[in-house]
């Protein structure tokens, strides 16, 4: 429910409505503040609700007991929780407190006393009833009289309601009113596990097993004492514990691990190192060898560079049978070792000799020693032998190191370049291989040796096919050889590696060149324009524009198209070239659509730019490609008209009459004689004026014969026969009945006819 004091009185009503009542906010108070008023009569007798209710047998029934009341009373059994009268499924939450208060004050029922009520919680848990059995046992302790028992009992039914924290409470709290120690110990066991306060329940253990004479169970409760208080931060008091165990008997080595550990979480390097050594004599003592050389590692990680310490525990893991751990711990040491003389690492050395007779450290550390003395050659040779005996043992990362090294010093260049890239390949590592393999071809190549450097190549690109910089340099040598089919191969192969690394600038300079070896290539040149996209370059429009050229010569029209429009998208602005190739393209297509189309497009934008002469061209062109389409012949002869070229106006004006009647745009048709009669001479006039009429009388207008009857009138006229235009005839001369347009289609006159 929610409650506001603030309500639209149309909310009100909708309310109303909806429970279909008619409520007053006034009455509703008033009946509250006298349920109010009536249960607070009820306060002093009113029961808990975990109370069992007895009826009393002494009391007798009143005559004028409630009906709520006498309900409550039926089948009455004692023992009756007040909760199940208080929520009894037949009276509203009000009458049955009211009920229950009225049975209270008149004495027929009251709450049990203290056994009573234990009695009846028993009888609860016995049945199965948990939730009362719960409630009761928690109502016994309001009275003060909680046994061990009782809070055994809560204690079980809270952890079988999953409310662990209540029932480690409780099992603490049974803890205090026990005297058995057996039982005390359970008790805390099971707080434990509910998590009590763990150190409490420790304490309290490490008591009962010292009071009972248990060393093992209190050295392990101490131990685990001192872990708590070192997770709390508390070093002192969980050193004191562990020390507290040393003295009943705990294991030492074990117990000085922990110390070093909480020397070191303290920042004690030189306690903890002290612990340490004696947990690693401690465990040698014992025969607890893994023990030990554990300890010891522990203590050299703490004091790296010890080599006292490593001799230790490398004699250890050879008793052991881990002669390679051995190795590596001496390595290890000496590697981390900076203050010792040579002399001191000699004896060292020594050792690590006669556990890896063929440890290629003892060569590298001789290496070293050649190249203090700056004996190039004798550092040579040690670096070589302990290539070779890394070869032989495998080890090719050591290997190539060791190569590099060789390099270093100057040593053979071409054949170690050579042995390093073969090594890398071992280790997959391609793209160091790659360059190993190109260092020793630049290498030849410097020297002049062409020959020499292609099968090394080859050889190179059969081990790592996909490596880019060695098919750049087998195209450029197979290149310079003169093998073009092979380059143009090669090319092409290093464009498509490079694509697949996403180099693109690389995947372009090998696109051109495959593009000046072969002129005819179309694939090449789409890779190229693509890739040329990507990259934005400046030379795009020219490598679109040869690739249209490609394609329109091989007849591949769709991808001469497609590049046309991507030269116009990349072109940007107006873009007119590209737009007349595009427009040039769709008619040798035969696509006169989408040439109308986009040669219009192209126009109007021409138009609107003001670029007549542009316009006038690309007008020109449509009317060549489409000479029947009425709108085009207009709008070129108005832009002749608009430019002041009115013989060429006046051309195209006579041409788009009839093709306008064709189209049935009579009006337009109209508006170009009135044109073609403001620009015709004299002798013209009686030819428009003639083509207005067969317009008027829906005949066909064709300039030939218009011209011929023209002629025939100015014959006749200067025979006598007829009267001049604009006077009226002696008698009417018949004329042969022209056809109807429907019915006859007249020669549409092109623009090349001559007129």
């Amino acid at each position: 429910l929610s409650f506001t004091d603030v309500i639209a009185a149309e909310e009100w009503s909708a309310v109303q409505i909806k429970i279909g009542m008619s409520i007053n906010p006034g009455s509703v108070l008033l009946e509250g503040l006298r349920r109010q008023d009536e249960l607070g009569t009820f306060t002093e007798v009113m029961p808990d609700s975990w109370d069992a209710l007895i009826r009393d047998p002494s009391v007798p029934e009143p005559a004028q007991l409630s009906k709520d009341a006498a309900l409550l009373l039926e089948d009455w059994v004692d023992g009756t929780v007040a909760n199940k009268l208080l929520n009894h499924p037949t009276l509203p939450p009000f009458r049955a407190r009211v009920a229950v208060g009225t049975l209270c004050r008149t004495g027929l029922l009251r709450p049990a006393n203290l056994n009573e009520l234990v009695v009846e919680a028993d009888a609860a848990y016995a049945h199965g009833d948990h939730k009362t059995a719960y409630g009761l046992y928690r109502r016994t302790l309001a009275f003060g009289q909680g046994t061990s028992r009782i809070h055994l009992h809560l204690a079980e039914l809270a952890e079988r309601f999953g409310d662990h924290a209540e029932a480690a409470e409780a099992y603490m709290a049974a803890v205090q009113q026990m005297s058995d120690p057996s039982a005390t110990v359970v008790a805390l066991r099971n707080a434990l596990r509910l998590g009590a306060d763990k150190e409490a329940v420790l304490t309290q253990m490490v008591a009962i097993h010292l009071q009972l004479g248990n060393r093992e169970e209190t050295v392990k409760n101490l131990l685990g004492l001192a872990e708590l208080h070192a997770e709390r931060g508390a070093r002192e008091q969980a050193m004191e514990a562990v020390r507290e165990a040393q003295e009943l008997g705990a294991d030492q080595g074990s117990t000085a691990l922990m110390l070093a550990r909480f020397c070191r979480a303290d920042g004690d390097v030189d306690q903890a190192a002290l612990q340490l050594e004696l947990a690693a004599r401690a465990f040698h003592e014992n025969e607890r060898l893994d023990e030990a050389i554990q300890a010891w590692r522990e203590l050299l990680a703490l004091l790296p560079g010890r080599c006292e310490y490593a001799k230790e525990c490398a004699e250890l893991l050879v008793w052991s049978g881990k002669k390679d751990d051995a190795v590596t711990v001496l390595r290890t040491a000496l590697l981390t070792q900076k203050e010792a003389s040579e002399d001191v690492l000699l004896h060292v050395y020594e050792l690590l000799a006669q556990l890896a007779p063929n440890d290629v450290e003892c060569h590298d550390w001789l290496a070293q020693s050649y190249e203090r003395r700056r004996d190039r050659d004798g550092a040579t040779k040690q670096l070589k032998l302990a290539a070779s005996a890394q070869e032989r043992t495998g080890d090719f990362a050591e290997l190539a190191a060791t190569l590099e090294r060789i390099i270093e010093l100057g040593g053979e260049k071409i054949d170690t370049y050579g042995w390093l890239a073969r090594t890398r390949v071992k280790l997959k590592q391609e793209g160091l291989a790659g360059e190993a393999f190109c260092k020793a071809v630049d290498a030849l190549l410097e020297l002049g040796l062409l020959k020499d450097a292609r099968p090394l190549i080859e050889s190179a690109l059969t081990d790592l096919p996909a490596n880019l910089a060695l098919r750049q340099r087998l195209a450029q040598v197979t290149n310079r050889e003169g093998d073009r089919a092979t380059a143009m191969k090669q090319f092409l192969l290093a464009a498509d590696l490079a694509r697949g690394c996403g180099d693109r600038p690389t995947c372009r300079d090998m696109l051109v060149q495959a593009c000046r070896l072969r002129p005819d290539d179309l694939a090449a040149r789409v890779r190229l324009a693509e890739v040329a996209e990507e990259l934005k370059d400046p030379n795009l429009d020219s490598i679109l524009a040869d690739v249209v050229r490609v394609a329109a010569r091989t007849t591949n029209h769709g991808i001469a198209l497609e590049h046309a429009r991507r030269r116009i998208a990349n072109a940007g602005g107006l873009a007119y070239g590209p737009r007349c190739e595009l427009v040039e393209l769709l008619r040798l297509c035969g696509d006169t659509a989408g040439q109308l189309a986009n040669g219009k497009q192209l126009l109007n934008e021409l138009l609107e730019q003001g670029e007549f002469e542009k316009a006038v061209e690309i007008l020109s062109r449509l009317v060549a490609s489409h000479p029947k389409n009425s709108e085009l012949m207009l709008q070129l002869a108005e832009v002749y008209a608009a430019l002041g070229d009115e013989r060429k106006a006046f051309r195209f004006y006579k041409h788009v009459v009839p093709l306008l009647q064709l189209d049935g745009k009579l009006s337009e048709a109209k508006v170009a004689l009135d044109l073609l009669q403001g620009m015709s001479e004299e002798h013209e006039q009686s030819m428009i004026i003639m083509a207005r009429e067969r317009i008027d009388k829906g005949h066909s207008v064709d300039w030939d014969k218009i011209r011929q009857e023209a002629e025939q009138d100015q014959r006749r006229r200067a025979a006598g026969l007829v009267l001049p235009l604009g006077d009226k005839p002696a008698e009417k001369i018949p004329v042969k009945s022209e056809r109807p347009l429907q019915r006859v289609i007249p020669r549409v006159i092109t623009p090349t006819d001559d007129l």
